[in-house]
């Protein structure tokens, strides 16, 4: 379908932009990210005019500039005089795989930043479920961001046990913890439960992640467990919404009992 099409399918379909949602353009910016990153838009596709922008989006041309510049910054798009904007062709999507298994889980993590925004010099105990596990005698608790390259993929809000995190404290404020337990003589993962659903950003995960509050978040909650059915660590992952992605492949158990 060409872009004229897509466009004119798209007219009277009226965004519900807010400013209690943040700032209008970037709430724009991401309704044309992600139609960037689902392919509407392909790499070397011209973007409809501002004048075509504005009727869709019904929002000043000044707001549509602000929402260009700020794609054209992440080298999603680039502007030519007199020509157009055009989608770059690094402007793939890059995807952050929800890891389906504990491999999985390694790979994902490695080549990953991890920063610190916030640590609580107490101590401080996270929310357990049922079949979680045995709680350790004590927690520290830390915010952090998760990125690659230049940009941060994740709010994480985490509780480490605070036995682990006293053998090697600089080491956990700054590497990416699963990886640093893996690796962590003397400690054997049991288990590493993984359960995700789909919310919203509050302004804490929205300021981190760069996106408007009340943006679609994929949540994941992982609980990591060690022999002894003690709860090690427990992380809140919270991922923006327009790079997650699970992919599971389902086999056919009638075949295999037959």
């Amino acid at each position: 379908m060409s872009l004229d099409a897509i466009t004119k399918t798209r007219t009277g379909e009226r965004p519900a932009f807010s400013e209690k949602h943040g700032t209008l353009y970037a709430q724009v910016a991401n309704v044309l990210r992600q139609r960037i990153r689902s392919g509407t838009w392909a790499a070397g596709d011209q973007l409809p005019t501002l004048d075509e922008l504005e009727r869709e989006f019904h929002v000043a041309r000044v707001t549509l500039r602000q929402a260009l510049s700020l794609l054209e910054s992440e080298a999603m798009i680039w502007r030519g005089r007199g020509r157009g904007t055009f989608v770059t062709e690094s402007a793939g999507t890059e995807w952050v795989n929800i890891a389906t298994s504990r491999d999985e889980l390694i790979h994902a993590l490695e080549g990953a930043w991890s920063r610190i925004i916030e640590a609580d010099a107490g101590e401080s105990a996270p929310h357990l479920e049922p079949g979680d596990g045995e709680p350790a005698p004590s927690y520290r608790h830390m915010r952090r961001l998760h990125g690659r390259g230049e940009r941060a993929y994740a709010v994480v809000d985490m509780h480490l046990d605070t036995r682990l995190y006293a053998r090697a404290p600089k080491r956990f404020d700054s590497e990416m913890i699963i990886l640093l337990i893996e690796r962590l003589p003397g400690v054997e993962i049991a288990s590493i439960r993984q359960t995700l659903t789909i919310g919203a950003a509050d302004r804490l995960v929205a300021d981190g992640l760069g996106v408007p509050i009340g943006s679609p978040i994929g949540i994941l909650r992982r609980v990591v467990r060690d022999l002894a059915g003690c709860v090690i660590y427990v992380g809140i992952v919270n991922y923006r919404g327009d790079v997650v992605k699970l992919d599971i492949t389902l086999s056919d158990t009638r075949e295999e009992g037959a």
